[in-house]
């Protein structure tokens, strides 16, 4: 018997850690990665330009060409740094870009970060427009102090329809980048 009891947890750490690592390739296949940030810096307004590789999986592409949306969530800070204070957020925009299908007409429709639409008739220009986030303008009030931007892009799942919301093992439409900071 104790042999018995020492080989079937043997099998439940073996399956325990198939599990993890399946789940750890997952999340580095969906997670996007922010390049080539350029900040442009003007009178009062500071305007952003990044480049972003994300690999979608077959199962996004087909559900693109079906016509469900999706919506990028760029999240901007723009954060004091302090050697005696914790970090203090100067600045937090949230600002969204999007793609879908339409099928009646059947093209692309990009909306990118400044509500501007374009519209493709192949996926692979619709992903190119898509890769590119240009125009992001911000502003704030400069004390002449230690400031980072932070930025951060992930599928906004809320905005998907309510049966992938409920999908909650399904990490396809998990999609997030690490945050990527900046000096100022």
């Amino acid at each position: 018997m104790h042999f018995f009891k020492r080989i079937s947890l043997i099998i439940i750490i073996i399956i325990v850690s198939l599990v993890i690592m399946d789940r750890l390739r997952d999340s580095e296949s969906n997670e996007i990665l922010i390049k080539d940030v350029v900040i442009d810096n003007n009178k009062d307004v500071k305007t952003i330009k990044f480049n972003q590789e994300i690999n979608f999986d077959s199962l996004i592409i087909k559900a693109i060409e079906k016509g469900i949306p999706l919506a990028f969530k760029v999240t901007l800070r723009v954060v004091e740094i302090s050697d005696i204070w914790p970090t203090k957020t100067i600045l937090k925009k949230v600002e969204y870009y999007q793609i879908e299908y339409k099928t009646l007409r059947k093209v692309y429709r990009i909306e990118d970060i400044n509500g501007n639409k374009n519209e493709y008739k192949y996926i692979d220009k619709a992903i190119q427009k898509i890769l590119k986030v240009e125009d992001l303008k911000f502003s704030f009030i400069d004390n002449n102090m230690n400031y980072e931007l932070w930025l951060n892009v992930a599928l906004d799942r809320k905005k998907l329809p309510k049966p992938l919301q409920v999908n909650y093992f399904d990490r396809t439409w998990y999609m997030n980048s690490n945050k990527s900071i900046h000096q100022l």
